[in-house]
């Protein structure tokens, strides 16, 4: 089984920090522990691939290539979320929604 981690983008807020990372060289404030720890749950024998959209875009290919796919975010960021899971749906994948709201 193919399993994507989907990271949402984070708001440009004060919180997001977005304009303070060019500073310190980053291109993120926050990982994706809730992800990684999910990951880590999941079989051996499944492959996978984690997008985090505030470092690189979520690309068709990454949907076509997953059987599932799950999505992490917190309030501020449900319409990314929501967003990257109706593509994976119009895409035909599977999806697994962690999302905190």
């Amino acid at each position: 089984m193919k399993s994507l981690l989907v990271y949402p983008e984070f708001p440009d807020t004060y919180w997001s920090f977005r304009h303070a990372l060019s500073f310190e060289g980053k291109r993120s404030a926050f990982p994706p522990l809730g992800l990684l720890t999910i990951s880590a749950m999941l079989p051996d024998a499944w492959e996978r691939r984690l997008v985090d959209m505030n470092v690189q875009p979520l690309k068709a290919a990454d949907i076509e290539w997953a059987d599932v796919v799950f999505c992490s975010a917190c309030l501020c960021r449900r319409i990314h979320c929501g967003a990257s899971s109706g593509y994976a749906k119009r895409r035909g994948s599977e999806l697994s929604s962690e999302a905190r709201m």
